[in-house]
């Protein structure tokens, strides 16, 4: 026995041997159609997060010189993806919400300074006096993304399979906290968009579906672009799929190295203006060769609806996505991802006329990577214009060695300028950095990038809550507080920083703290029945009882 389970394991690693020779010693692939194959084939899966499975459109000067299919739009039933295949589009549905409200401008139907409350009256103050279209259109009303929810005691799975009426969900929105004044800064909003959709609404009195027939798919005709119901979307559409890497033995066992599962249900109601098109590769092609021969829309309002605002963010377009040029410094486009449960898309139009689009029924494509590699196999291209000067950040010492935080300032300076807008270090990269300063005892390096943080990055509930968690649980836990109290200054009546700030305490044995916090989680969750209340009452209990020994 333990002979066969020698040779078994001999066996195995000769193949594991064999095989990452293979993948090392791969030839590149050399056109558009073998980097798909690369794509869908599990050995460069790596590259872009997950085996691709979709649909892919290229076109130079208008004209189409690469179109295919991949993967299966049911896993089950074993249908394979075609060029015809209809997908979720996710936030590429933001383009045609800017369209449609464009449109009602060139109408004088809408204007882009008035304010939300001249359309959604029941709104409050806050937001329908302050609130202007344009800021919807650009990101820069304040109003924040689905993260929102939580603190008023919505979960995303609670939210996704509601179903809201169009007023329905503006007053849910309306109950969200803003993140920031409308029009000081840039914080990207599907809630805003679905405001836009109920605006259109209003003004129209046509449905989001009806208008979008009438204004734009029936002109162009689209013959599989629309807005569905929840039954024409199960239907009719590639079935979205998630995959995650999984490792060790379970790898042998897997498919393309990892799980792939179907994806949740959503309602169409809470996806609507903001995310809940579909639509195919040619139909897309179409819809982009409009907008640039201005079709839809006259070319005064176009290159209104075109022109980049805070962070390069356009009217449902991005002007030169900074992880695009970052890889090469040359191009220039414009461009817009979308990203459901379960799909993936992009639509670019570059400069030099060349247009990538690409639909997948897989979740959590690295896009940046796909329309890079693309790009350059379309125009003959070698892969030489990477911004270079990005420090390692690996040790403090390497960091160092490399030219430091002015190294760091400088590679984003040069980003920024090929940008056209300001480009800061990741968040990732911000917490990286922090992290090699502490552990080299550099704590006030640490303690200015953290007011840097602070004051420059405008964190979001969220991203304060996984900084903290991550110190906490960090070999250096003492670093975490700051982050946790910063979450409370900032979104006072959000019951989860209440009771992640009350762990924090409770992790350092500060009972007394800890007690406040999860006082005031409880309270606070009681107010919007909180779905977490329970275990906030739980976390109280227990910290009472540790403080009482």
């Amino acid at each position: 026995m333990k002979k066969c389970i020698l040779k078994s394991s001999l066996v195995i690693i000769v193949a594991l041997l064999v095989w990452g020779a293979y993948i090392a010693f791969k030839p590149e692939p050399r056109t558009i159609g073998d980097l798909m194959e690369s794509y869908e084939d599990p050995g460069i899966k790596i590259k872009i997060r997950s085996p691709f499975s979709g649909s892919v459109l290229v076109a130079k000067k208008g004209k189409i010189i690469f179109k295919e299919a991949y993967g299966e739009s049911d896993r089950v039933n074993k249908i394979s993806n075609t060029i015809e295949t209809k997908y979720g589009i996710g936030s590429v549905t933001k383009q045609f919400t800017a369209m449609l409200i464009m449109q009602l401008v060139e109408e004088k139907s809408i204007k882009l300074q008035d304010t939300i409350g001249k359309y959604l009256p029941y709104l409050s103050k806050e937001k329908a006096s302050q609130i202007t279209i344009h800021q919807l259109l650009s990101h820069t009303s304040g109003i924040s993304h689905y993260n929102g929810l939580q603190p008023i005691g919505v979960s995303l799975k609670e939210f996704g399979n509601t179903n809201y009426t169009p007023k329905a969900l503006a007053k849910l929105i309306d109950r969200t906290r803003l993140v920031s004044t409308p029009g000081t800064e840039y914080y990207y909003s599907s809630l805003g968009y679905d405001l836009l959709g109920v605006i259109l609404e209003k003004v129209s009195g046509k449905s989001f579906a009806e208008l979008l027939n009438e204004k734009i798919v029936n002109p162009l005709k689209l013959k599989n672009t629309g807005f569905g119901t929840n039954t024409y979307v199960s239907k009719e559409l590639a079935k979205g799929y998630s995959y995650r890497e999984v490792y060790g033995w379970n790898w042998w066992v897997s498919e393309h190295g990892g799980k792939i599962t179907e994806a949740p249900f959503r309602d169409q109601s809470t996806s609507y203006a903001a995310g809940g098109m579909h639509s195919t590769v040619k139909d897309l092609f179409i819809w982009s060769e409009a907008v640039k021969s201005h079709k839809l829309l006259s070319s005064e309002l176009t290159r209104v609806m075109l022109t980049p605002n805070k962070h390069g963010h356009c009217y449902g377009w991005v002007r030169n996505w900074d992880d695009i040029i970052e890889k090469n410094i040359k191009v220039r486009l414009y461009g817009h991802g979308g990203a459901l449960a379960g799909n993936s898309a992009f639509i670019a139009m570059y400069d030099d006329e060349t247009t990538i689009i690409y639909l997948a029924n897989r979740s959590n494509l690295k896009a940046e990577e796909i329309l890079h590699q693309i790009h350059l196999r379309a125009n003959n291209l070698k892969d030489d214009f990477k911004l270079k000067g990005y420090p390692n950040r690996s040790s403090h010492k390497k960091f160092r060695e490399a030219g430091g935080m002015k190294a760091l300032q400088d590679y984003f300076n040069r980003l920024s300028e090929y940008s056209g807008y300001k480009v800061n270090p990741s968040n990732s990269t911000m917490r990286g950095v922090m992290k090699i300063h502490l552990e080299a005892g550099k704590i006030e390096v640490a303690d200015s990038l953290k007011t840097v943080f602070f004051s420059n990055y405008n964190p979001d509930e969220r991203t304060l809550n996984e900084f903290g968690y991550d110190f906490l649980y960090s070999d250096i836990p003492s670093y975490a507080l700051d982050f946790f109290k910063e979450n409370t200054i900032r979104f006072p009546k959000s019951s989860n920083a209440w009771d992640s700030l009350g762990e924090a305490y409770l992790t350092y044995k500060k009972y007394e703290n800890a007690i406040v916090c999860y006082k005031k989680a409880v309270e606070l969750g009681e107010q919007v029945n909180h779905r977490s209340l329970e275990l906030y009452k739980e976390n109280l209990k227990k910290v009472k009882q540790l403080s009482n020994k």
